[in-house]
């Protein structure tokens, strides 16, 4: 491998990890940019007639940034100083329920205090088009004695209404909290980005079309908690910002290491 004459040919990945564990945070492996920028301030000094004479370097500074094309749940948490949880957790679900026979069964299982799991039923308009100006039903804990109520039993997720309150293949919506298993992410307003040590890998080729790879090693690098979750007609992607620290506990002030070798 050549070094004096080489390219950078891809950014395969970027790795976080923590710094007292060693544990993986996060991976970003879909990485459509990324640029390792480096600023250093020179203050000029003069001497007689105005003239430069020398010059001071000083606060040398390295900052990552870049764009991964798919969201990462680790990628946000060392954003937001966060953790990923498993467990059980509450949700608001959206429920499109068909009437029949003055009855209804929802797609999920609502659940809150017994007798109002569910609160208030919204009735859509005679096309089924419309919730602006829909009748509303409220839950009672008995069996609907009057027109506008509807009781719910969790056991079976079916909802009962008034006898002819609402017509046959009328949609009603209901929104109500359900117990799912999946994972979270907190963004706890009194928790700041993280700093991890940061790996990334990249492919690189010299002059004679030799493939080799390469890593850049960032011991401190602390993650910028300012960042935007987009969507709409595009995808969503991550940005991602991080600045390179002196590693203090060590007593070294590198911002960063780069290795090549041979990856075959």
């Amino acid at each position: 491998m050549n070094i004096d004459k080489f390219t950078i040919t891809s950014y395969d990945r970027l790795m976080g990890f923590d710094r007292s564990t060693g544990k993986l945070d996060m991976i970003l492996d879909e990485l459509s940019d990324f640029t390792l920028s480096h600023e250093e301030e020179k203050v000029d000094i003069t001497g007689k007639g105005g003239r430069t004479i020398t010059s001071l370097k000083k606060n040398k500074k390295v900052t990552g940034k870049g764009t991964n094309g798919m969201l990462s749940g680790g990628a946000l948490a060392a954003a937001l100083g966060a953790d990923v949880e498993n467990g059980s957790y509450r949700i608001r679900f959206t429920d499109t329920v068909a009437v029949n026979a003055n009855k209804g069964v929802t797609q999920k299982t609502a659940v809150g205090t017994a007798g109002n799991e569910i609160g208030t039923i919204y009735v859509k308009d005679s096309a089924n088009a419309s919730l602006s100006e829909s009748r509303k039903l409220v839950q009672t804990s008995e069996a609907p004695s009057k027109s506008g109520t509807f009781s719910y039993n969790p056991e079976n997720n079916e909802i009962s209404f008034f006898a002819g309150d609402v017509e046959n293949e009328t949609e009603v919506i209901a929104f109500y909290d359900t117990e799912v298993d999946g994972r979270k992410i907190t963004n706890d307003a009194d928790h700041y980005s993280k700093t991890l040590q940061v790996v990334v890998d990249v492919t690189c080729q010299d002059g004679c079309d030799n493939v080799f790879h390469g890593q850049f090693i960032i011991d401190r690098a602390d993650f910028n908690g300012t960042f935007d979750i987009q969507g709409g007609s595009d995808p969503s992607t991550l940005g991602f910002e991080f600045t390179s620290l002196p590693n203090l506990c060590t007593g070294r002030s590198d911002l960063w290491e780069f290795i090549v070798f041979d990856g075959k």
